[in-house]
């Protein structure tokens, strides 16, 4: 786990007097954890012998094949027994100071509604920025039973594997 220091004015005064130093997970660590147990969560409420349902979500940053990264979502996901929905998301950057994802919007909504049980995207860069912003949309997707889930690329196995 990736852990950051506390600063000194955030420490209780009974810590900060024994002049040791204390730890605590990095946003980006805390909100990983926190996706996993999101992603557990929703696959426990599926029913048994009913394939978890998924449409695909690409961020098409810099030359990305949006067709080819679907295909390969897909693929990941019929390996893993999961149905693959026909509707899929892709949102190409805006110039500006925001990042802005509508897309991803309409997939998450797609999984609060419950046409699917979850989004599976390209990876963490595919998220927006914004930590709080991140994890308001886990929160969500949790009360609503859905999660998001990447696939991890396995050197020297199959092409696409992991949740």
């Amino acid at each position: 786990m990736r852990l950051q220091p506390v600063p000194a004015d955030e420490l209780e005064a009974s810590w900060w007097r024994r002049n040791e130093p204390r730890f605590r997970l990095t946003d980006e660590a805390r909100l990983s954890a926190l996706r996993r147990s999101v992603f557990t969560d929703a696959v426990d409420l599926v029913k048994p012998g009913r394939p978890i349902k998924v449409t695909t979500y690409v961020f098409a940053a810099g030359g990305v094949d949006v067709d080819a990264m679907h295909t390969l979502l897909g693929q990941h996901a019929r390996d893993r027994g999961w149905a693959v929905d026909r509707e899929r998301f892709t949102d190409k950057p805006v110039r500006g100071p925001l990042p802005i994802r509508p897309q991803f919007h309409s997939a998450c909504r797609r999984a609060s509604c419950g046409y699917v049980d979850g989004v599976l995207t390209t990876g963490r860069n595919a998220m927006p920025s914004n930590v709080e912003a991140y994890e308001a949309y886990l929160r969500w997707l949790h009360r609503h039973g859905a999660f998001v889930a990447f696939p991890k690329p396995n050197i020297g196995g199959p092409e696409w594997t992991g949740q």
